[in-house]
């Protein structure tokens, strides 16, 4: 019997689609043109065509889905046409420089994985070192020679595996570590530019290869089911608290799939395109627009289809089938699988990663023989976790993918061919974040968004967006492209709580300037609301501080209820460019007195699943340098590691919850301290789960200074 059905996989093999989406928004100030952040180049120098390098190399077969708005800024950096601030300073000789400008450097220049890039490069770290671990970083500290050394270590840990490899200027730099001039920053300027201009014809070439499909997301990425109506917020979540204004506008929502087409059809060359909808949001209005606007497919997440299906997702290999709302076809996405790529084997050895995956993807295609497994997931962001920016992990996983009799790596155009969808009855309102909208719409600041862009509109608009529709022959208007641009997902993504980045107010800033710039377009006044910010001015922390020193009785067990009540509480559920949909820690619990920095976590059942009988908890530190303090559920031992080295041991409760006493005298800290740390829990060597899911949390280490300022008569 098992020989018929491994005969029967293989002639009918499993297609597995995998689709990296690719997107940044649209940086640039539209006032004075200049770019506020250099995301776009940066991946363009990283991700982008490493990618497609990997994919050419291995002769794989995938789907690149590709947002506009990226697009139109690469052709910008291609062309000479950029002016980027990051770029600029980076440009720059340091002693020219303000002591302003020398600030933001040392502020912004260390944007880039701590682990991989900046702990594991010896002068890197030695300069994070002398930035400093209290709240404001010290530029004062700072030699030209130090910035210059920082300049060029930024650009480098922007340069991906392929680059690395093939360039012998980047070689040398890595090799020498330090001590460079400003000829050679100038040369690796060159060289990260000459590689940003290959991308857009890379993709062309791979595309007529018949390497890649191309598929594109509407024009500014954008919501599409809340451009159509806000209330369709409430069919996943009812009850939720909407904007004060009625907002609804499927006339915008066709112009940003209609413009997102035409973008692609510009640069790449006319064919019919499926298309990702902005964090795969579907509604049924939102579909039957996209198909009359002549999209070939679209796609979104398997939650989506649970709730479309009258049974539910009760039959795993209804997943694995293709699908049609409106004469659309739709896949829907494997959110497991699409997950682990993204957030959890990029702790694993590759080996293990690639073989765990493939195990996976077997199961599916004795599941469901001939059907269609969608890999969906941001292309550029998970990377720089992974050794090498991903290159062994990617380079590995296709090749063993085209060595598997019962899978075939398929573009989503080549899984269309000779398949007849099945028609669903109902689609259900949602996007691939718990298959709602809450993360756009329903926190105070994402509702005051919503709310400027309608009177913004209200105020603005008068027949430009129908004119545009009647006249599809004509280039967009600077006013309603501007229109299209404001109402982008990007800037509501960071509103909130549920997602954290340095630059938040950076990007409440663009969502005002790009409101902004439709009343300059219109010759109008800028109202004085726009000048206010969204986001409160200070950065909202996510958790509290404790309020006093405390030392807790490391038991594991619910004590008496003041023996934690002063402690300070980290969310850890909080995300950054990326979500994770999985199961997770939500917060953790610390504080410290003069000897021992405590911490506290209470879903220990669920670190007991992920880490096994013979597995372990980590937390990491980064202060002055990488500390590991590790628990072994297997003997109850709880040690504190630096550089690989076991430097002390420490005290671990573990019964009802998991609580652990770390000695501050290993630790070195400092009251002003800034500690950023992760906890990670891991099974036979390999990580089962990573909190927060991308970058790091953090809390000030105040020391004795914590009594003091708490201190009331």
């Amino acid at each position: 019997m098992a020989a018929i059905v491994a005969e029967t996989t293989a002639s009918n093999p499993l297609k597995v689609c995998i689709l990296w989406h690719q997107h940044q928004p649209d940086y640039r100030d539209p006032v004075s043109g200049q770019a506020l952040l250099p995301w776009t180049w940066m991946h363009g120098v990283k991700d982008y065509g490493e990618m497609l390098a990997t994919i050419a190399e291995c002769d794989a077969r995938v789907t690149v889905n590709l947002v506009p708005s990226l697009l139109e800024q690469l052709e910008c950096y291609a062309n000479g046409e950029a002016n980027d601030r990051w770029l600029n300073l980076l440009s720059r000789a340091p002693v020219t420089m303000s002591a302003a400008e020398r600030q933001f450097m040392v502020s912004h220049f260390f944007s880039v994985n701590e682990e991989t890039q900046i702990f594991a490069n010896r002068r890197y770290h030695q300069l994070y070192q002398l930035r400093g671990s209290g709240a404001q970083a010290n530029a004062e500290r700072f030699s030209d020679q130090d910035l210059l050394d920082l300049q060029v270590w930024f650009l480098l840990a922007w340069t991906g595996s392929h680059l690395r490899r093939k360039s012998n200027l980047v070689a040398t730099l890595l090799q020498q570590g330090e001590g460079f001039h400003a000829e050679q920053k100038r040369q690796l300027l060159d060289c990260c530019n000459d590689e940003l201009k290959l991308v857009l014809e890379f993709h062309r070439e791979l595309e007529e290869m018949g390497k890649i499909e191309i598929s594109v997301t509407p024009y500014a990425h954008p919501i599409l089911p809340l451009l159509c109506d806000l209330h369709t917020a409430l069919e996943p979540s009812p009850g939720l608290p909407l904007p004060s204004v009625d907002f609804r506008h499927p006339e915008d929502a066709r112009l940003q799939v209609r413009e997102g087409l035409r973008t692609a059809e510009r640069i790449f060359g006319k064919r019919q395109r499926g298309m990702w909808p902005s964090e795969g949001g579907v509604s049924a209005a939102a579909v039957k627009l996209m198909r009359e606007e002549g999209a070939l497919w679209a796609a979104t997440d398997e939650d989506i289809l649970a709730r479309s299906l009258d049974s539910g997702l009760t039959a795993r290999s209804n997943l694995y089938k293709i699908y049609q709302y409106s004469g659309l076809p739709l896949l829907f996405r494997d959110r497991e699988l699409s997950d682990r790529i993204g957030f959890l084997y990029a702790g694993w050895e590759t080996g293990e990663a690639v073989n765990d995956l493939l195990q996976r993807l077997r199961h599916i295609a004795q599941q469901a023989p001939g059907g269609t497994v969608a890999i969906i997931l941001d292309g550029e962001n998970c990377w720089e976790r992974y050794p090498d920016n991903g290159y062994p992990f990617l380079r590995d996983f296709y090749t063993a993918l085209q060595q598997e009799p019962i899978l075939t790596m398929a573009t989503v155009k080549d899984a269309l061919t000779d398949c007849e969808p099945i028609p669903l009855n109902r689609l259900a309102a949602g996007s691939w974040i718990r298959s709602d909208f809450t993360t756009w719409i329903g926190h105070p600041e994402e509702n005051r968004a919503w709310e400027l862009l309608h009177q913004t509109r209200s105020e603005v608009i008068n027949t430009e967006v129908k004119h545009a529709l009647a006249h599809p022959q004509e280039p967009l208007s600077d006013l309603v492209r501007e229109l299209l641009r404001a109402e982008g997902s990007d800037w509501f993504w960071w509103f909130g709580d549920e997602h954290s980045t340095a630059q938040a107010d950076i990007f409440d800033r663009l969502f005002r300037l790009h409101l902004e710039g439709l009343y300059h377009h219109k010759g109008l006044p800028v109202p004085a609301r726009l000048h206010q910010p969204i986001k409160p001015v200070q950065k909202k922390v996510i958790g509290y501080e404790p309020t006093a020193r405390f030392t807790p009785q490391i038991d594991g067990m619910i004590g008496d209820y003041f023996e934690w009540l002063a402690a300070g509480r980290i969310k850890l559920a909080v995300g950054g460019a990326m979500h994770t949909s999985g199961e997770g820690l939500d917060e953790l619990i610390y504080g410290y007195d003069q000897k021992h920095l405590y911490f506290r976590f209470d879903q220990l059942g669920l670190l007991r699943r992920l880490c096994g009988e013979t597995g372990g908890f980590e937390i990491r530190l980064l202060v002055k340098k990488l500390f590991q303090i590790y628990y072994r559920f297997a003997d109850e031992t709880l040690v504190i590691m630096t550089e690989g080295e076991v430097a002390t041991s420490g005290l671990a409760g573990c019964r009802q919850i998991l609580e652990f006493a770390v000695p501050l005298t290993a630790l070195q800290l400092e009251d002003g301290d800034i500690v950023n740390l992760s906890c990670h829990a891991l099974q036979d060597g390999r990580e089962n789960g990573r909190w927060p899911p991308e970058g790091n949390a953090s809390f000030c280490f105040h020391g004795a200074a914590l009594d003091e300022d708490n201190w009331v008569v």
